[in-house]
């Protein structure tokens, strides 16, 4: 591209991004190594396709080569892969073909990825793989026992075997060469033949075929000259691993990421991936300030970087008085009457008749059934989406789901309105005699998915269609289509929450033992209020407590920034445990009386 036009290009840039300096800094940066601490709200998406419009039209990616863009679902990527396709023309200018420029970035997430190495050259590790990969059921090591076929076609000691590569991803292992030949064996000759393949597997084939052919990883690495990877925090070890394959001395890399959004350490997040990833790859470090979903909100605005302040300093923040966050706050004796509560202004918000509404929890249990209840007897709408990863209706439901969608749609992949909607119907049947409010909730979803699709996703591909779908139903995702469900107020919880956001949010039972709390045996609790303690961060948190702290940190964070108006939490006296026994000494966490923050009676103006 001539000077001139680059810099009508830059000064186009700057416009479209307000003069944020620490945006502009990472678009315009010469380090070709960057990785940036990009919380939700922050304008990374738009950075992000600047940044490709920068480099391309500077000649920072040479023809024919692409980039490959990497996030943490499908879903995300379908919606990356579509705002490319809109504001990179519109950047680059009409000269340039939209489809040309859409195709010089592949967007999808690391699955998607491997599956296409597999469709390619999975016949190097066998002669099975030379089926199409989406063609296979995928499963979870530990949900192999479930499927009578697979069971009894594995030695207890095969079965082991896999497991234990699973639990090691789970715990941020990465599994050895030989181990991942080994698994990778068993896989191809116990599963593959029925017609099934592990999550795991679909990376693990790919690490192997990189370590065995080294001429198949060159390609890559010489195609992709520049890998950007969004939701960078989230990254597991298998898929760090895939990452370490393909980036070279040559590779230019953009990773973003929030570290206070990692919330997935207990399904194998690396811990500190950020900065081993800066240190190792001497990255460019940039942090984004401004934040633009809360830049008309002061309160919400406050409580974001107060939090962010705390976590960056391990609890002990500058914060001034004027500055501190008031924190809308029910307390109740009782969580009866901490439902009843909650479920008023819930029922005043709605009124309004337009907006939209989150009560979220970390855990459920019997604070939610009593929200729930509470829901029902005073007539408020809602829907029920507090199922968990691991409950069996949701398994069961995506994997019955998995099986019909690869038998209707795995030759042909014609898929439109029609056919979707001829799809929903058969599934509908499957469940006509099921009863029980998951599995309604699950059919909603899987309706609001499908129209979502259907409607907002019909200028995709066949193919990009087939693949989004069929990711959603392998990986257990269909929770994330509660932002498209048709209901003004939503039960979920703040995992299931995580990338959505509502007008108002509610996060429940804000106490301690259900988040983890410092004052395990305070003493200085105002015996007029035993919802107030007095103990301070960070002088009162013990040194093999602080990574749990910061942890819990990050949970509470995700679930008040789904809020874009107004975030409350709630909180009682009186707690169950996980065994149903009643505790009635509760008081409210220290999170929410951290520094730069002031819980205020709920009931109050603002």
């Amino acid at each position: 591209m001539p000077n001139t036009t680059l810099a009508e290009l830059k000064d186009k840039i700057s416009a479209r991004h307000e003069g944020d300096e620490k945006q502009l800094e990472m678009i315009f940066s010469d380090s070709p190594r960057l990785i940036v601490e990009a919380p939700a709200g922050y304008g990374k998406t738009t950075m992000m396709i600047s940044r490709i419009a920068y480099l391309l039209a500077s000649g920072g990616i040479p023809t024919p080569k692409r980039i490959l863009g990497l996030t943490f679902s499908i879903n995300a990527a379908m919606k990356v892969k579509r705002e490319i396709a809109e504001k990179l023309p519109a950047l680059l200018g009409s000269h340039n073909n939209p489809v040309s420029l859409s195709e010089k970035v592949a967007v999808t997430n690391y699955h998607g990825f491997c599956k296409g190495i597999l469709k390619k050259y999975g016949y190097l590790i066998s002669d099975a793989l030379e089926k199409d990969i989406n063609l296979f059921r995928a499963v979870g090591e530990s949900e192999i026992e479930k499927h009578p076929s697979l069971k009894t076609s594995l030695s207890s000691d095969e079965l082991k075997s896999l497991k234990s590569v699973e639990s090691a991803i789970k715990k941020s292992c990465v599994p050895d060469e030989q181990t991942i030949k080994i698994y990778n064996k068993l896989v191809i000759k116990k599963l593959l033949p029925q017609e099934y393949v592990t999550h795991n597997a679909v990376i693990l084939f790919v690490l192997q075929i990189f370590f065995n052919h080294t001429e198949v990883k060159k390609f890559y690495q010489r195609f992709y000259p520049l890998i950007v990877v969004d939701e960078f925090q989230d990254t597991n070890c298998i898929a760090w691993s895939l990452l370490e394959e393909i980036i070279t001395d040559e590779s230019q890399l953009v990773f973003l990421g929030d570290p206070l959004q990692r919330i997935y350490g207990f399904m194998g997040a690396l811990p500190d991936i950020m900065s081993k990833a800066s240190k190792k790859y001497c990255m460019t470090k940039i942090a984004l300030s401004k934040n633009y979903r809360f830049r008309d909100n002061p309160e919400m605005l406050k409580l974001n970087q107060n939090i962010r302040a705390n976590a960056a300093t391990c609890f002990a923040p500058t914060i001034y008085d004027v500055d501190i966050a008031k924190l809308p706050t029910f307390w109740g004796k009782t969580q009866q009457k901490e439902a009843e509560q909650v479920v008023a202004k819930v029922q005043s918000l709605i009124s309004d008749g337009t907006v939209k509404i989150a009560i979220l929890f970390r855990v459920r249990g019997k604070n939610a059934e009593i929200v729930e209840t509470e829901l029902s007897t005073k007539g408020a709408p809602y829907f029920y989406g507090m199922f968990t990863d691991d409950d069996a209706d949701y398994v069961d439901f995506h994997n019955k789901c998995q099986e019909m969608f690869i038998k209707r749609f795995g030759q042909s992949k014609n898929i439109n309105k029609k056919t979707l909607s001829a799809f929903f119907n058969s599934v509908k049947t499957v469940y006509t005699s099921e009863t029980g409010k998951t599995v309604d909730s699950l059919l909603r979803l899987l309706y609001a998915q499908i129209e979502k699709v259907s409607i907002d996703y019909s200028d995709l591909l066949h193919e990009d269609k087939y693949t989004l779908l069929l990711d959603i139903f392998e990986n257990r995702q269909l929770k994330q289509a509660l932002e498209y469900v048709d209901s003004k107020v939503i039960m979920s919880t703040v995992h299931g929450a995580k990338g959505l956001e509502w007008d108002y949010v509610v996060l429940c039972d804000v106490e301690q033992w259900v988040y983890t709390f410092i004052c395990q045996n305070c003493t200085s609790a105002d015996k007029n209020n035993s919802s107030i303690c007095y103990c301070r961060l960070p002088q009162t948190i013990p040194s093999d407590m602080t990574t749990t702290i910061l942890g819990d940190l990050s949970v509470f964070y995700v679930g008040l920034t789904r809020a874009k108006k107004q975030a409350f939490i709630s909180a009682s006296a009186e707690r169950f445990n996980a065994q149903g026994r009643q505790f009635t000494n509760g008081k409210l966490c220290c999170l929410a009386k951290i520094d730069g923050l002031k819980p205020i009676n709920a009931n109050d103006e603002l």
